[in-house]
């Protein structure tokens, strides 16, 4: 029997990990280490437009493979262009997997905004993946890096950053104003978009702000989960057909593909129900962009709005 008591032992990992402030901060983070800026990029034709916008400002080499409709790509096709750095999203909570021998000494990014963890399942070589919490809860900000390459994490100021600040006091407006009708929609709405512009504006890497950091450590994920869980089934069962993330790994959103998808937002928002859309349009064209739609599931929402949602869901369909 092994000795009991004292300092508890830890096995020694091949991957480490980091926080900073935001996803496009952990993007930045690699891109900005080592050699990364002079290597030629692989990105997915349908993606976040401030990704593009990153590539850009860098001043970076890239190119597209292309994702259908069913969020899938050609991977025999995607390996024959040239790259060095593969950008694979795992869209939505659902896992990409290529086969490692397929890639050689090539680098893999893995875009996982959509997960609150995820390991490197693949066994990827060269691997580098983060994600975005504020995008999957109510944290104001925060990423997680995992990977087994080298960063220069001197580039990480040891300091918050501001749009943080910013952005908790316009989801504390929006709290007042839903549940004490203090403030305005209009003052929540202002000081979010002041809160955006500051971090597209933004140049720096931060690291986690303190705030983020406690309520990562107080959450009950296997709750949030199983609630997540319940209402992505009850959905799919509605809506098997329309539904693009099937089997996704973490549950957050339940995306739905919809033709006449912007008359099917506007009859929600008439019944004050405002659904994302994922994304604005980058310089690619991508159907994705027209027509899919995010419901989200988030526990914080009560089940009687999430079945007042629902009703409202079926019967915007009905009309199209």
């Amino acid at each position: 029997m092994r000795p009991i008591g004292g300092e508890l032992e830890l096995k020694s990992l091949d991957i480490k990990s980091y926080f900073t402030d935001s996803g496009r901060s952990s993007l930045l983070l690699f891109l900005r280490s080592n050699d990364h800026r002079n290597k030629k990029y692989l990105l997915p034709d349908f993606f976040c437009e401030v990704i593009e916008k990153i590539f850009i400002d860098e001043n970076i080499e890239y190119s597209f493979y292309a994702v259908n409709e069913e969020l899938v790509f050609d991977e025999e096709e995607m390996l024959h262009k040239d790259f060095d750095v593969l950008y694979v999203m795992n869209y939505f909570g659902v896992q990409k997997k290529i086969q490692p021998f397929l890639l050689n000494d090539k680098i893999v990014i893995e875009d996982n905004v959509f997960f609150h963890n995820f390991e490197n399942s693949a066994n990827y070589k060269n691997w580098f993946a983060f994600n975005s919490f504020r995008k999957v809860s109510q944290l104001s900000g925060g990423s997680l890096i995992k990977t087994n390459l080298e960063l220069d994490i001197n580039l990480i100021e040891e300091k918050e950053a501001p749009f943080i600040k910013l952005k908790n006091i316009a989801k504390n407006i929006k709290y007042e104003y839903l549940t004490h009708s203090l403030f305005t929609e209009k003052k929540y709405l202002a000081k979010l978009e002041e809160a955006e512009e500051n971090l597209d504006n933004q140049k720096k890497i931060f690291r986690i702000d303190n705030n983020s950091i406690a309520n990562l450590i107080s959450m009950d994920l296997k709750s949030q989960q199983e609630i997540r869980k319940k209402r992505f089934d009850i959905l799919y069962s509605l809506f098997p057909k329309e539904c693009i993330n099937r089997n996704p790994s973490y549950y957050s959103f339940f995306v739905m593909c919809i033709k006449d998808r912007d008359d099917f937002r506007k009859n929600l928002m008439d019944s004050n129900i405002y659904l994302p859309m994922h994304w604005p349009q980058s310089s690619r064209a991508n159907d994705l962009y027209h027509n899919i739609i995010s419901i989200p599931l988030f526990e914080t929402y009560t089940e009687e709005e999430f079945l007042y949602m629902l009703e409202k869901i079926k019967d915007a369909h009905e009309k199209l």
